[in-house]
């Protein structure tokens, strides 16, 4: 007996066939365009990380060339107010035991500053920071003495990084040219900055993205100064590629571009890689972040594999799915908030303070109004790590953050910018008093016993206060001028508050002096 398949039995076989394939095309579809958003998403992910760890490193640069930059110039205020006139004054003045003990103080009072030193006009050095009298050392060959011997250039000089004739070490210059009498030129004084302790601040930036980044530091000419990882024949090096400027001239992307352009980095071999780099504000140098292929696409390759498992085992993998993205997002936005915040303290660091400042800025302009920074220094913080313990400095750094937040308005910011230092901003002061009025708080908060494992630990605050647009016009300003009242505070005998003014800079010079 031959069987003949019913119509309806063929009909529902060629639904549930045609059913089976639908649900196969939607199940690749959803694989193939899943892929595709998740890669999309971790490209993009990646480019915002990029672009803004180099936003972080721009400003930390920034505020560390800042730093060498202020030593460079408190020396020159030195010389100027020694009213040297002639090459015989100059070498009389630099060659004194006073001006060694300052330039050792400048050296030690920053851990970026490897040396400073008084050259002559034939390019001996007349004493330097490392011991005195300085020893027989000619650096009439070097970048920065040829061009500033003969351009009567007021501004800073970046030299090339060199590998310094007193201790062997990798160090780039900021020079600047010494006159006499009608503005003949008398020498070079200069700081050099650690290009080796720069890369080793880099490492711990660059280590969030991963094995095969690195984070770079050029002069402005595309000149290497240092890297992450550290590599000793490059520094120094010109890269001649075409990637920086391009690079540069993305603002769209935040200067995040891909290339496979050799890499000059990577032995010159064609590599597939993300890049971005920025300009570092006010200062001719460029910072600059690369990460491979392998790396940027790494967290898509582990998110693929859930993609495969959804579409090949069942639609009850699509919660692992989405757990994995949930995970994928939460560390994302961790990543964004501790960039954004101090680990120890949570209080907003550096950059994100920056911001609110410049925004109080604008509205305090645009309101005809006052606003106010607070410059906090914790006075014996390194007496407590160093006798108790460095737990001990952390609680006491902990515990000084929360009774600082407890002494200021909700619409007030602390931020810490340092290991020991803080800054408080105060928005829409109707008077100086106002300052004064949170500065007290915080003193008499400050000074209250803090609890340690049974161990009762004290210790106080040096508090510099300054106005806008009282005592500065720009953000730069103001903080540095608050800087140097708290400074002013601290040579009074701490615990103390100053707000500055003529008297507490006149105070300060006289002291640097």
């Amino acid at each position: 007996m031959v069987y003949f398949v019913p119509p309806v039995v063929k009909r529902n076989t060629r639904i549930i066939i045609i059913t089976a394939i639908l649900l196969a095309v939607m199940l690749i579809a959803n694989a193939v365009v899943s892929a595709y958003l998740l890669r999309e998403n971790t490209i993009k992910s990646r480019m915002n990380q990029l672009s803004n760890l180099t936003v972080i490193l721009a400003e930390h640069t920034s505020q560390t060339i800042y730093s060498a930059k202020t030593a460079l110039e408190s020396i020159e205020d030195v010389l100027e107010l020694s009213n040297i006139q002639t090459e015989q004054d100059y070498r009389k003045f630099a060659t004194q035991k006073q001006q060694f003990d300052l330039l050792e103080e400048k050296t030690k009072s920053n851990s970026i500053i490897d040396v400073a030193t008084f050259v002559g006009k034939d390019g001996e050095v007349l004493n330097f920071s490392r011991s005195y009298p300085a020893p027989k050392i000619n650096l009439a060959e070097r970048d920065y003495f040829q061009y500033l011997s003969v351009n009567d250039d007021p501004e800073t000089f970046f030299s090339l990084p060199v590998q310094n004739k007193g201790n062997g070490k990798w160090v780039f210059y900021l020079a600047k040219r010494v006159n006499g009498s009608n503005n003949k030129f008398l020498g070079v004084i200069l700081v050099g900055v650690s290009v080796e302790v720069f890369s080793s601040l880099y490492e711990r930036i660059g280590a969030s993205l991963g094995n095969g980044s690195s984070v770079t530091l050029y002069r402005k000419d595309h000149r290497l100064l240092t890297r992450w990882p550290f590599v000793d024949k490059m520094i120094g090096k010109l890269n001649t590629g075409t990637v920086i400027q391009t690079s540069l001239q993305n603002e769209e992307d935040g200067g995040v571009i891909f290339t496979s352009a050799p890499g000059f980095n990577m032995n010159n071999d064609p590599v597939e890689r993300m890049v971005s780099f920025r300009n570092v504000n006010g200062y001719p140098l460029i910072v600059g972040s690369t990460v491979t292929k392998e790396l940027y696409l790494a967290g898509w390759h582990s998110s693929l594999w859930g993609v495969i498992y959804t579409t090949v085992f069942s639609l009850a993998l699509i919660l692992l799915a989405t757990l994995l993205l949930i995970r994928t997002y939460q560390k994302n936005a961790k990543a964004e908030y501790f960039a954004h915040h101090d680990a120890l303290t949570d209080l907003p660091n550096r950059l994100l303070l920056s911001d609110r400042i410049q925004v109080a800025m604008t509205l305090a302009k645009r309101n005809s109004s006052k606003m106010g920074i607070l410059f906090v220094d914790l006075d014996n913080l390194k007496t407590i790590n160093d006798t108790v313990s460095h737990q001990a400095g952390d609680a006491v750094l902990i515990e000084s953050a929360k009774r600082m937040q407890a002494s200021i308005r909700d619409s007030d910011t602390i931020g810490r910018v340092g290991g020991d230092e803080f800054i408080v901003l105060l928005p829409d002061l109707h008077s100086e008093t106002d300052a004064l009025v949170v500065a007290n708080k915080i003193l008499k908060n400050i000074a209250a016993i803090i609890p340690f494992e049974g161990i009762e630990l004290s210790t106080s605050v040096s508090i510099g206060v300054a106005i806008y647009p009282d005592h500065g016009l720009d953000q730069v300003e103001l903080i540095n001028n608050a800087d140097i009242a708290m400074y002013a505070a601290k040579t009074s005998g701490r615990n103390a508050i100053r707000v500055f003014g003529t008297p507490v800079l006149a105070e300060t010079i006289k002291v640097l002096c």
